[in-house]
């Protein structure tokens, strides 16, 4: 505990950090809402979640805020959600697609939870979608930011 009682100010800043990564789950969810809200959605199976893994063009799944998020939409009985990552080549979770294609077939909003390459060089693919993008990284109009 030295650290802390030399550095009280980072020592915050580190507990502040802590806390609004521990919110997004949480907010994206509200997020969600509002958009299904905003274009009168009741079926939150039209909902896709795309990135499954914690850091961009990895397969790393560890500390992965999109299985957080699926967790707290069970809590609600939010089921049904569908998931695609171009980096997970077998399924970890439930409603997960294995093609990208079929993915947005069956969505109407999509939640870019990771910055991929494969979303960005795919970005045509998604223009008709209601966009909630967590990455800022849509550069046409309309997305929905956090």
């Amino acid at each position: 505990m030295v650290f802390s009682r030399g550095y009280p100010d980072l020592t915050n800043l580190i507990l502040t950090a802590r806390k609004t990564n521990d919110s997004m789950p949480t907010h994206v969810l509200g997020r969600i809402r509002d958009i299904m809200r905003d274009h009168n959605l009741k079926d939150i199976s039209k909902v896709g979640l795309y990135g499954l893994v914690y850091k961009e063009n990895m397969d790393d799944t560890r500390e992965n805020p999109t299985l957080q998020l699926l967790g707290r939409m069970d809590e609600h009985l939010a089921i049904g959600v569908k998931v695609y990552d171009p980096f997970i080549k077998e399924r970890i979770v439930d409603h997960q697609f294995m093609n990208f294609e079929d993915f947005l077939n069956e969505i109407e909003i999509l939640v870019i939870m990771v910055g991929h390459d494969h979303i960005k060089e795919n970005i045509e693919l998604i223009k008709d979608k209601l966009i909630l993008d967590t990455k800022k990284i849509c550069i046409f109009e309309g997305p929905y930011k956090l």
